[in-house]
């Protein structure tokens, strides 16, 4: 990692001195030094290690809506849990998620879609 870093501060630094050439009349000069830069540049794409796709291992399915539009509150135990439309969300373990709101106390809170 240290090693990147200084490799993207050199060429920081050359491209700094790209934009004073050319500033200054030297336009063979810099159009030289931006080939160089775009030679490092796509090796250094290059070396740069592919990141994995998070949801390569996941089959593609979208998410349902909950089967009770309705639940007991955990709170106050009545049944008025109210599913809110389009507050469907991926949680961290890889399902999915449901916001609830509770029309008695106000209670809110995501549930996971079973």
């Amino acid at each position: 990692m240290a090693d990147t870093t200084s490799r993207l501060t050199s060429l920081k630094a050359r491209i700094t001195e790209l934009a004073d050439m050319a500033g200054r009349d030297r336009e063979g000069e810099a159009r030289g030094l931006a080939a160089e830069l775009f030679t490092d540049l796509d090796r250094l794409m290059a070396e740069r290690p592919a990141r994995p796709d998070p949801h390569a291992d996941k089959p593609s399915q979208a998410p349902r809506a909950p089967r009770d539009d309705v639940e007991r509150c955990p709170v106050c135990s009545l049944r008025s849990f109210n599913f809110q439309k389009g507050s469907i969300r991926e949680s961290a373990d890889g399902g999915f998620e449901a916001f609830y709101r509770c029309g008695s106390c106000a209670h809110e809170g995501w549930r996971e879609i079973k």
